[in-house]
């Protein structure tokens, strides 16, 4: 689906019996404006040029409305294939912001990971909030203060609880086993509970059942909107035996206040 088209030299909206030209491979398109769909364009015969399209919700106009509309559906054309691709919002600074509300495969997720070289996503987490469990708000993963201990991980790689244990307490004795560990009740994490305590709940462990495991992997930062007023960044720390993911918690206001003001001075 598409949001702009090309009407006599302007990019417009749909408007019913508007008739526009694609501005990726200049087809015809057709103004598809009916009672169920987000009004979009649509190429005749509905082989779209840009092989990454999907359907446009409001959710993907609210977000999108954030930016400057130059910004929006910006193409690009892939050198080697040859293929048509349109950026949710491509800021001046050369970021990509892709608003993803449907599953993608591994391979297109891959693709447009490479494709795009400055690339964050933004992905509708409404769907599948009912799988999805904050398990326990913790302290700062990466805290200097840290830095001596691991966070206790569950055999999925999910924290279940802010538990730690010194890094050189996990001892190989014909297979690995944790030996001790703490709670931020410990008089050995005071000075950890301390900085907890003055901070707001900006990291959370989670579970995340029927997960989609392509997001926790991705090579580009990806933050989850649950559809309140903050969006959650999935963050990775290397820890032994298994590496620690966590959100951190990043309001809707600051993104934007960061992302919108990138033009040009």
């Amino acid at each position: 689906m598409i949001r702009y088209a090309n009407v006599d030299g302007q990019l417009r909206e749909p408007v019913m019996g508007l008739k526009g030209i694609c501005p990726g491979c200049n087809k015809s398109l057709i103004a598809k404006c009916g009672l169920i769909k987000i009004h979009h364009w649509a190429h005749k015969g509905r082989i779209d040029c840009d092989p990454w399209w999907e359907h446009i919700t409001q959710w993907h106009l609210d977000w999108q409305n954030n930016f400057a509309p130059e910004w929006r559906e910006v193409i690009f054309q892939d050198d080697r294939s040859g293929e048509i691709h349109r950026a949710d919002i491509h800021t001046p600074k050369g970021v990509t912001i892709e608003f993803q509300h449907s599953p993608l495969s591994l391979k297109e997720f891959e693709s447009r990971n490479t494709f795009y070289k400055k690339l964050i996503w933004v992905v509708n987490a409404q769907p599948f909030e009912e799988y999805f469990i904050f398990t326990n708000a913790t302290p700062n993963p990466q805290s200097p203060l840290l830095a001596n201990y691991n966070f206790v991980v569950d055999t999925k790689g999910f924290a279940k609880s802010p538990r730690f244990y010194i890094k050189d307490e996990y001892k190989w004795n014909g297979q690995k086993r944790l030996l001790r560990s703490f709670t931020l009740e410990d008089h050995e994490l005071r000075s950890v509970a301390e900085e907890y305590g003055k901070s707001k709940k900006l990291y959370w462990l989670f579970n995340w059942n029927n997960k989609r495991g392509e997001w926790l992997k991705s090579g580009a930062p990806v933050f989850l909107d649950f559809g309140n007023e903050s969006l959650y960044l999935i963050r990775q720390r290397q820890q032994e035996p298994t590496s620690l993911l966590y959100l951190q918690v990043v309001g809707k206001k600051d993104f934007l206040a960061k992302y919108v003001n990138q033009a040009d001075n």
